[in-house]
């Protein structure tokens, strides 16, 4: 099952974050896009499940919107274990 780790609201062509935390350097490259797209309302939501993760957008989101804000997302990593540097 996944994970809802944030949601991004779009409100009068603008915005922001009413779930979790994204990136913000994410919004602001939203809100270019909002304004290029001409996105008034909707929602992008960023769900994860292990180490995968998507985005799920609403149906007030323009297909053609979906993969410009697809190419300024960056996927969350997993962390790391920390492990021992190998000797040699």
């Amino acid at each position: 099952m996944y994970k809802t780790r944030f949601v991004v609201k779009f409100k009068q062509g603008r915005a922001e974050v009413v779930r979790g935390h994204a990136p913000n350097g994410f919004i602001s490259a939203c809100n270019d896009i909002a304004r290029l797209y001409g996105i008034d309302d909707g929602r992008v939501e960023c769900q994860t499940r292990g180490s995968k993760a998507r985005l799920k957008f609403s149906k007030e989101i323009p297909e053609r919107a979906h993969q410009p804000i697809r190419n300024v997302w960056t996927p969350p990593t997993s962390p790391t274990r920390g492990g021992s540097r190998a000797r040699g």
